[in-house]
């Protein structure tokens, strides 16, 4: 008898594949770029390599649908943060925005996580070529719910959010990648309603077609920002992982 883990990876692949078929292709107006190629590294390279770690976790990026150098109108992502298959990272995608979805709970359990009850955006899909944009998000579409065994156990809410995504700029990334044309998308939550005073701050550094390969955590102590976490995740290296998604609520 085949495993539930194999079963279940040939369940996502088939549901890849069918919403391959149905997908349509998307494109960005002039003069504008699709943020999608900073949030997954670029096809082929996603099939056969990763942001390995510095000093953390690595990343693995799934896209579906997948339809190669080409992205869908709309669908979800995956940042795999093992090569067992989670924990991990689902965010979704539409023409207007990408999303905030899914994050996990416990690390060592792929039945444990964090949904959002309404996808959370994060950035605009589409953005000019040279400058950035701020999206704001009231504190009512901000509930999550927490899970356990797939089960819904308690809801919350981040408070008012404010995402800031930056110019594109060249950086030295250090590791083996050297100089990265990156965006960093700055989520900031905890806010009050007028979006200041947040609690916390998470950086996010995303290169052109690399994907995420650094990632900070600061927070705010009587005004004062201290840094929480930082991972490196600049290593360029060869390797591939299946999300494991057992849940169907984590992705769906």
């Amino acid at each position: 008898m085949k495993s539930l883990a194999f079963r279940l990876g040939l369940c996502f692949a088939l549901g890849i594949t069918t919403l391959a078929a149905h997908a349509q292709t998307f494109s960005c107006p002039a003069g504008s770029e699709d943020m999608l190629n900073y949030f997954v590294m670029a096809y082929p390279a996603r099939n056969s390599n990763f942001m390995g770690p510095g000093n953390s976790n690595p990343v693995y990026s799934t896209i579906v649908p997948e339809l190669g150098t080409s992205f869908a109108d709309s669908g979800y992502f995956v940042w795999t943060k093992s090569s067992a298959g989670y924990p991990w990272d689902v965010k979704a995608f539409d023409e207007d925005y990408i999303y905030d979805r899914t994050t996990e709970l416990n690390w060592n359990d792929p039945t444990s996580f964090k949904r959002f009850n309404i996808d959370l955006p994060l950035s605009r899909r589409c953005i000019a070529t040279s400058s950035g944009t701020t999206i704001r998000v009231i504190s009512a579409s901000t509930y999550y719910s927490s899970y356990e065994t797939c089960q819904s156990y308690l809801t919350q809410d981040l408070g008012y959010v404010k995402n800031v995504i930056s110019a594109p700029a060249y950086v030295q990334t250090n590791g083996n990648l050297g100089v990265v044309k990156t965006r960093q998308l700055n989520y900031s939550y905890g806010c009050n309603s007028n979006y200041a005073n947040c609690t916390d701050v998470e950086v996010f550094s995303m290169g052109y077609q690399i994907g995420l390969y650094e990632w900070q955590h600061f927070q705010n102590h009587g005004g004062k920002w201290s840094m929480a976490q930082e991972s490196d995740i600049n290593e360029y290296d060869s390797g591939a992982a299946t999300p494991y998604l057992p849940c169907s609520d984590s992705y769906q």
